[in-house]
């Protein structure tokens, strides 16, 4: 259960950081992300690979909440 909610908090934060990304700029999110000890490279691969951006479960099935 803590897993789970760490990735959900990374989640949140890394979409937080590509948002900032596209309004304050690269170097902003990337001091963001390194604040919250996130890894940068959630940050860069998204802006290299837009298409390869998560937007839904990988998941084949969703979970039972």
């Amino acid at each position: 259960m803590v897993q789970r909610r760490r990735d959900e908090d990374t989640a949140v934060t890394a979409e937080y950081a590509f948002f900032l990304a596209e309004t304050r700029g690269l170097r902003f999110a990337l001091d963001y992300l390194d604040n919250c000890r996130i890894p940068r490279d959630i940050l860069l691969r998204s802006v290299d690979e837009p298409e390869r951006r998560r937007r839904t479960e990988r998941r084949r099935y969703p979970r039972n909440d």
